[in-house]
């Protein structure tokens, strides 16, 4: 058996085991995510290569489907009055919202996401939303927003002032504000350089490259647990005369 036994104690063995597994798991949790953003990359390039589509020709099996990202024009009028405020939005570290606004087009509502704008020193004072008046047609993309997005307290809508200050965007729940029917996505518009508002909508999405880089992380990890329990549990058989 050689100059070396392998003997190990219970506890470090299950501690070591517990350790594994989490570490192992962390690892292919990240590569999941990996997987994942790869997926989301691909879409939107593969959208975005794509023509705007006049939002009166799109069918309803192409409404209830995920639209997310494909390029969108609408024609109609702001609904000036209604606005929604998504809270805890940052910009270069500055507080504020996105701004969403009501967009009659064809007989329904569609929600529009303006972009960014600063919370104002004053937090208990809404921010001055600019007006658009008359006859417009807007440009941008489509995205579904994920209504189990996880926030610390739920919006209530049984009474709502305007502008409603929001921790998330709930469509099916947004809909009971309007008297149209609310059209199933919001409109992100198009980056504008002399827009008020600041549109950088994918300037926090974190590419596939850095889950690929923390699954290297937790592997090693685990790899260095396991080195380490191998040599610490590994002694030179004593030599007796």
């Amino acid at each position: 058996m050689g100059p070396f036994r392998f003997a190990p104690g219970i506890i470090p063995t299950v501690a070591t085991i517990l350790m594994l597994s989490l570490l192992v798991n962390l690892g292919l949790w990240q590569l999941r995510r990996a997987e994942a953003k790869n997926s989301m990359v691909e879409r939107l390039e593969t959208r975005n290569q794509q023509a705007s589509r006049d939002i009166t020709t799109l069918t309803d099996v192409e409404m209830s489907a995920d639209m997310t990202d494909f390029p969108i024009h609408a024609t109609g009028q702001y609904l000036n009055e209604f606005n929604l405020l998504l809270d805890n939005r940052t910009h270069r570290g500055q507080p504020g919202y996105e701004v969403l606004s009501a967009f009659l087009t064809d007989g329904k509502v569609l929600l529009v996401n303006r972009g960014w704008i600063a919370q104002g020193p004053d937090r208990s004072v809404a921010p001055l939303i600019p007006k658009e008046g008359g006859e417009i047609t807007l440009q941008g993309n489509a995205h579904t927003p994920n209504p189990d997005f996880f926030v610390l307290k739920e919006d209530s809508y049984s009474d709502v002032s305007w502008p409603f200050l929001i921790q998330k965007i709930d469509l099916e729940k947004s809909s009971q504000l309007f008297d149209y029917q609310l059209h199933p996505f919001v409109l992100r518009l198009a980056p504008d350089e002399t827009s008020q508002f600041v549109r950088q909508w994918h300037s926090h999405f974190m590419g596939p490259e850095k889950h690929y880089g923390y699954a290297v992380q937790w592997f090693s990890l685990a790899i260095a647990l396991l080195g380490i329990y191998l040599i610490v549990n590994t002694h030179r058989k004593q030599k007796y005369k």
